[in-house]
């Protein structure tokens, strides 16, 4: 059909763009019957924002998917499993979710002509946001939605975080012939600390003389928690998130520092009071969470009867309530009452991905705390990223993840930087400060 593609920096204003170009489209497409709206994205977090801009614009009337396209893919096996079975012999949608195999099989579905006609008469219009971070089987999803549907997308480059070539999404884009919109600007900031910081990294220079005191070395967790402290009482922030580009369980220092903030009060230096301890909020993974669930079940996980799931999860408001849920269910329509173990890791599996993706995921007052990817096209007033050791990639991915993290921010930002008392990182890139002073 066509596409329509706006390239920008971060905070330019591309899913605003792609919002704009929706509208204009339902003004001169009018949604028929049966037709809808489909909303892609790569991460959840993504998902949520995507999900909240349709739902305000009138037009839609609730006429509107959105979801990542690891559930198109799955959507579309399951709605076409007698053909994804002759694709795939193997294809077992039973077990538990195998997305890489999910998505090849939705792929090849995506192309055959009764699949693509299906699409076009449901989804005249299909939204990508985050495309950069689309590539093989999950970028010929997107691609194959090209041939029979009108595509609107964004994507940015240099915000793929998975490689630091060029982008085959963006390549793709602009060979498709498509329409191609440049933004300018940043519609999330102006403060010219963060503006300045993000170009130089952008341009592959270094952002430690920008950054200036928002710099911070830390020689220990303590120090690096102080100064996570200082920056929370003294900025008093109403939407501020902590960002790591990994999370604490692969990352011994970062989980220091969070047990630290969460633990007891801190007296940093500078502030006469004691401050915390901190209600920090980590977002975690599924599978994390699915480890955790399993690990609350205990033995009930290898095999269990309805009474003991009823013993066990009935009175938890969380995910181990919708597992006894999902089991009572099984039984006023089946009958059964006894559960296998392949069974209950499965519907821990579809209970996670939903609560994941429809549910909000911190409680009121916490701070928030997640990796750089998983921040991904969600911005917050104030960000503070925690730099470790553990930092992988070139320099070049440095200064993306860097470059990914700052620009969440839309009134302040700090990073603090595990620093070696040798030689301090913050001599060199991607910081290269003239000086470097060590935080108290």
């Amino acid at each position: 059909m066509s596409i329509e593609y706006f390239e920008g920096l971060a905070g330019s204003g591309k899913t605003f763009q792609l919002t704009e170009s929706l509208k204009l489209f339902l003004k001169s497409h009018p949604l028929q019957e049966d037709e809808a709206i489909l909303g892609i994205t790569y991460m959840h977090g993504s998902r949520r924002r995507m999900h909240a801009r349709l739902a305000e614009i009138a037009e839609l009337r609730g006429r509107y998917v959105a979801c990542t396209v690891d559930s198109v893919a799955r959507n579309l096996v399951c709605r076409w499993r007698s053909l994804a079975r002759v694709l795939d012999p193997q294809l077992d949608l039973a077990a538990a979710p195998d997305f890489a195999g999910i998505c090849r099989v939705a792929a090849l579905l995506a192309n055959r002509e009764c699949v693509s006609a299906w699409l076009k008469a449901h989804y005249p219009l299909v939204v990508v946001d985050e495309l950069q971070d689309c590539r093989e089987d999950r970028l010929s999803i997107v691609q194959a939605l090209a041939s029979c549907c009108h595509l609107i997308v964004a994507a940015d480059g240099f915000q793929d975080l998975q490689c630091t070539g060029a982008s085959p999404a963006v390549e793709w884009l602009h060979g498709s012939g498509g329409k191609k919109n440049i933004l300018t600007g940043n519609r999330r900031t102006k403060q010219p600390v963060l503006l300045r910081a993000a170009a130089r990294l952008r341009s592959s220079a270094d952002c430690g003389d920008i950054l200036g005191r928002n710099l911070i070395s830390a020689l220990n967790a303590n120090v690096a928690a102080s100064g996570v402290a200082r920056t929370l009482h003294w900025r008093q922030p109403k939407d501020a998130v902590i960002l790591t580009p990994t999370g604490p369980e692969k990352c011994p220092w970062i989980g220091n520092v969070v047990t630290r903030l969460v633990s007891k009060p801190i007296k940093p230096s500078g502030i006469q009071t004691n401050v915390g301890p901190f209600n920090i909020a980590w977002e975690s993974n599924v599978e994390e969470e699915r480890t955790d669930l399993l690990a609350k079940l205990g033995h009930l996980s290898q095999c269990a009867s309805l009474p003991g799931l009823q013993s066990a999860c009935s009175h938890d408001s969380g995910a181990l309530g919708d597992l006894y849920r999902w089991a009572e269910h099984k039984f006023r329509i089946k009958g059964q009452v006894e559960f296998s173990s392949c069974e209950l890791g499965m519907a821990v599996d579809r209970i996670l991905q939903s609560r994941r993706a429809f549910l909000p995921t911190t409680s009121l007052g916490a701070v928030r705390a997640m990796t750089i990817n998983q921040a991904k096209n969600r911005e917050f007033e104030g960000v503070i990223v925690l730099w470790p050791f553990m930092v992988g990639g070139d320099l070049e991915s440095l200064r993306r993840r860097l470059y990914n993290a700052l620009t969440r921010a839309q009134k302040w930002a700090v990073i603090i930087v595990q620093d070696d008392p040798k030689e301090s990182r913050l001599t060199k890139p991607p910081f290269s400060m003239r000086t470097a002073a060590a935080a108290s």
